[in-house]
C-alpha cells in the first residue's frame, strides 16, 4: 500500500496589504445619528425655552440648533459618500449615512420653510 503524499503548497506571492478599517462609515453613521439623537432631546429644550416667556431667546436658539443640524447632517452626507465610494464593504454603512443625513437635512429644511411660511402668513 502506498500512501498519498498531500501536494505541497501554492507559493507565496507575498503578504497581504493591509485591511481597511472601518472607521471613516461608522464615523458616519455616528455623525448621522447625532441630529436624531438631538432632535429627541430638543422638545425638553423648546418647551422650557418658551415657558420662560422669552421668545425672542427661543427664536435664536431654535435658528442656531437648525442651522447646526444642518450641517451635521451635510457632514453625515459627504462623510457617507466618501465612504461608499472607497472600499465595497463599506457601501451599507455608507448608505446607512447619507440616508440618515438626507432625511434629517430634508426634515429640518421642510421644518424651517413651513414655519417661515406660517409665520408669514399669520
Amino acid at each position: 500500500m502506498s500512501t498519498a503524499v498531500p501536494p505541497p503548497y501554492p507559493p507565496s506571492y507575498g503578504a497581504r496589504p493591509p485591511a481597511r478599517g472601518r472607521g471613516l462609515a461608522v464615523a458616519a453613521v455616528i455623525v448621522g445619528a447625532v441630529p436624531i439623537l438631538l432632535g429627541g432631546l430638543w422638545p425638553a429644550i423648546s418647551i422650557s425655552l418658551f415657558t420662560s416667556s422669552n421668545y425672542t431667546l427661543a427664536g435664536v436658539v431654535n435658528a442656531a440648533f437648525a442651522l447646526f443640524t444642518c450641517l451635521i447632517s451635510a457632514v453625515a452626507i459627504v462623510l457617507g459618500i466618501i465612504a461608499a465610494r472607497r472600499d465595497a464593504a463599506d457601501c451599507l454603512l455608507g448608505g446607512i449615512a447619507i440616508g440618515l443625513g438626507a432625511a434629517q437635512l430634508v426634515g429640518t429644511v421642510l421644518s424651517f420653510a413651513s414655519s417661515s411660511i406660517a409665520s408669514a402668513l399669520y
